[in-house]
């Protein structure tokens, strides 16, 4: 069997990628390996710098160091690299440090632009191969401090080009465009659309603002475009930084000798600005969602054992307090059978004695709890509409103050590029400058909604930021990420639901917060209608009897001029009558994808 011998190459840039580099690295080793008889195994760090001794902390050489220590790698192997300026780039001593550790596992150490061997003997008993090492390592590095600076000067006239002048730049000389961007444009010209990938990245920013998760996001990535990602499958890991990359909405940071600077508009834009800070803001507010049980394992299609993590369901009223039993008084818990909810009495579930066992779907119960929940929340914003409030001297103060903010880390910018003032100083100023910023524009963004919601008179408007997060999709899935904002919104506006399972027939109720009356949902008069009635709690007079005066009460439609008067008792309120109330909250669900309420599931079969 032929000893292996295992070349390293590296190349730092894309650029490097496309020339000759590679190639020059990877025809040499195999030369090498062809005239002394090896076994070519090839390592590779692309696009990785040796510069401040990254490619020894992660990457490709950093693995085979470790392989070697674990004893997987035999001691005594051959080690391959076109010149020790592959190896490192870094500060001599660093350099030293790499070269002597990779010698003292045993590793003989073969340059290519020289055919020179080192290893631990070697360097000990000639002590010029010691000193030749260190006047490789010096040169290497003095030239890529001497590029660097080339290098970050060209970026800062590019930077200054198109902060002063507002001039279009493509900067590719420091850090790297997004896969989405084209960036095959010239200096003084502004980087476009990609013509393949920028749709995908579209699609996975539409999913994203309905409240997908990056999981969810990468797999329809997978089905709809397959091996969209550079000829590879999508991967979360990549899925999950388009959604954090501030790129998606115009801003470009570069990071030159230690201080970053903001383009911001040096990209097309995905989505806005205030809608990035969204995101965020609903990323932080569910991120406790990410937490997962133990997984399960699978065998991948390569025979791998991989552990797939489960995340956890969401309900939008266990755990509140306020839903219970209505023959009990016990909570209401929330169980996951066939990837659905379903709500049960706590003492039914045979903790305790005293109530049956028995539970209701949980899509009749959020289903009925979101037209509640819609018809509270117009009524919220009707209040705030009829109070007249105007937001637009409080929009143009804000618009204000960012505008100066902007102009002020502006000017901090163009201290730094001068090379005038304290960095450290200006630098915490610029940091404190933009977490304001970013502050004043998600508030911009609710009161420019506000005033939205305040200038129309149609309620699909008021409705606006409820749609944003109760489309129906939402309640079909369990582990939706806008769960957790509609149990907000439901601990905000709901003060108490009970339920109850009579004669096989299922019945629910809610109080909003601040009203006495409860809205009441039930079976019809016929098997499979549903009713339903403004009115006070209903009352059965033991725990399965049934009282059917009270249900009678609970199949009517609520069309007397008595329950009219009850429902219309705010002047504010155009809409007469509970059923036209509740026909205000449906028809508006109907606009965000909700079909019409399943009333099969108010008749239980068992």
């Amino acid at each position: 069997m032929k000893r292996k011998l295992y070349s390293y190459q590296r190349w730092s840039s894309a650029v490097q990628a496309e020339g000759t580099t590679r190639e020059r690295q990877s025809n040499s080793a195999q030369k090498y390996a062809d005239e002394n008889g090896f076994e070519l195994v090839e390592i590779k760090d692309e696009g990785i710098s040796a510069f401040r001794g990254v490619n020894a902390t992660r990457g490709a050489l950093a693995a085979f160091i470790r392989a070697v220590e674990d004893g997987f790698i035999p001691r005594d192997s051959h080690f391959y690299i076109e010149g020790l300026d592959r190896l490192s780039r870094d500060r001599i001593l660093k350099a030293i440090g790499l070269f002597n550790d990779l010698l003292e596992l045993g590793i003989t150490i073969i340059t290519g632009s020289d055919g020179k061997k080192y290893t631990e003997e070697s360097v000990n008993e000639n002590s010029m191969d010691l000193l030749q090492s260190v006047l490789l390592f010096s040169r290497a590095h003095e030239e890529s401090k001497t590029k660097q600076m080339r290098t970050n000067g060209n970026a800062l006239v590019l930077i200054k080009r198109f902060q002063d002048e507002g001039l279009p730049v493509t900067i590719k000389s420091v850090g790297s465009h997004p896969w989405w961007i084209d960036a095959s444009t010239g200096k003084h010209e502004q980087v476009g659309r990609h013509p393949f990938y920028w749709p995908i990245a579209q699609f996975a920013m539409n999913q994203f603002l309905e409240g997908k998760s990056a999981f969810k996001v990468n797999h329809l990535l997978n089905e709809k475009y397959p091996n969209g990602y550079k000829g590879k499958a999508w991967a979360v890991a990549n899925v999950r930084k388009l959604r954090t990359n501030p790129a998606v909405y115009g801003l470009r940071e570069i990071t030159v000798a230690g201080i970053v600077y903001k383009l911001p508009g040096y990209f097309p834009a995905l989505i806005t600005e205030g809608q990035f800070y969204r995101l965020e803001q609903i990323r932080k507010t569910t991120k406790y969602l990410g937490k997962v049980s133990e997984g399960r394992t699978i065998i991948d299609k390569d025979g791998n054992e991989r552990v797939i993590a489960e995340r956890n369901n969401i309900n939008l009223l266990a755990g509140m307090r306020i839903f219970r039993c209505g023959h009990c008084g016990s909570t209401m818990m929330a169980m996951v059978n066939g990837g659905k909810i379903r709500y049960l009495c706590e003492k039914g579930r045979g903790y305790n004695q005293g109530c049956k066992t028995w539970s209701m779907p949980g899509l009749l119960v959020e289903h009925t709890l979101m037209i509640v929940t819609a018809l509270s929340y117009i009524q919220l914003q009707m209040k705030g509409k009829n109070q007249g409030e105007d937001y637009s001297q409080q929009i143009i103060s804000t618009e204000a103050l960012i505008s100066d903010i902007s102009t002020r880390i502006n000017r901090g910018t163009t201290l730094i590029l001068n090379g005038l003032g304290n960095n450290e100083e200006v630098i915490k100023q610029l940091q404190d400058l933009d977490e304001q910023k970013k502050r004043l524009i998600i508030e911009l963004e609710v009161l420019q909604r506000k005033q939205i919601l305040a200038n129309d008179d149609t309620f699909e408007n008021l409705m606006m930021k409820f749609f944003e997060y109760s489309k129906f999709n939402v309640l079909q899935d369990p582990m939706h990420d806008y769960r957790t904002y509609l149990r907000n919104i439901v601990r905000s506006s709901i003060s108490d639901v009970r339920a109850w399972k009579i004669d096989r027939k299922l019945y629910v109720s809610f109080q909003i917060k601040g009203e006495e009356l409860y809205y009441n949902f039930g079976p019809g008069n016929s098997a499979y209608e549903w009713s339903y009635e403004l009115g006070e709690l209903p009352k059965f007079s033991s725990v399965y009897a049934e009282t059917t005066e009270t249900v009678d009460r609970l199949r009517k439609i609520a069309n007397s001029e008595e329950s009219i008067a009850k429902i219309s008792s705010n002047a504010h309120d155009v809409y007469k009558g509970g059923m036209a109330r509740i026909q205000v909250a449906m028809n508006l669900l109907r606009q965000n994808d909700y079909p019409e309420l399943d009333s099969k599931l108010f008749w239980p079969r068992k």
